[in-house]
């Protein structure tokens, strides 16, 4: 059953997602159309499937927050363009696509990063593999990089059939698969030393109160 947190997290996405698909509509902005028709069929399916996946809140508000930097990646606009052309810091710039350091990318390696969380969630809880915590965590992150590639192919479909779109070209895609890798091995890493360390607490404190 849904709680009320549940449901305060759907009224922040569908509040941000009404104003996102009207300010697209208005503008006549079919790519960022597709992609607020893809956050909401991606919200359906996680909301519609708790009862087994048994996501934490917290995960929930996560995707939540992805999917309002995903509408500002569109909406808000920058001086290199929309924010997700928006290059924060020159770490690394080639010429054309190939900079790093860009909003875009930071989105991608969130995102993946939350992928590889919620991937290792479930086969932690619901699918019940209690061990191995290195392969879980490597199973996590290489989903989520899988997952990543359909939406480099969706970014594909969106190039070929709309003319004016800002999916960018060869290396923007192959630097996006870099941060979404990168995002899902950082984020798995740090959520399985956690998880370790809360159990190692917990171990001492049962062995603290046998004594």
């Amino acid at each position: 059953m849904l709680t009320k947190h549940h449901y305060y997290v759907i009224a922040f996405s569908a509040l941000y997602l009404i104003l996102g698909g009207i300010f697209f509509a208005r503008d006549f902005n079919l790519e960022f159309i597709i992609y607020v028709g893809v956050i909401i069929a991606i919200f359906a399916g996680v909301f519609a499937s708790l009862r087994h996946t048994q996501f934490p809140v917290w995960m929930l508000w996560l995707l939540s927050v992805w999917g309002l930097m995903h509408v500002l990646g569109g909406a808000v606009d920058t001086r290199d363009g929309v924010l997700f052309a928006y290059r924060i810091y020159p770490f690394l710039d080639s010429g054309g696509d190939f900079y790093i350091l860009k909003y875009d990318q930071v989105v991608h390696g969130y995102l993946y990063g939350l992928v590889a969380l919620m991937s290792y969630h479930l086969l932690r809880v619901p699918f019940g593999v209690s061990k191995n915590t290195v392969l879980v965590a490597l199973a996590a992150a290489l989903i989520s990089l899988g997952v990543s590639g359909l939406n480099e192919i969706m970014e594909f479909l969106i190039a070929v059939n709309l003319e004016n779109n800002g999916v960018g070209g060869y290396e923007n895609a192959m630097l996006d698969l870099c941060f979404n890798w990168g995002g899902a091995v950082l984020a798995v890493v740090i959520y399985a030393f956690l998880e370790n360390r809360s159990c190692d607490c917990k171990s001492e404190t049962l062995l603290a109160l046998r004594e």
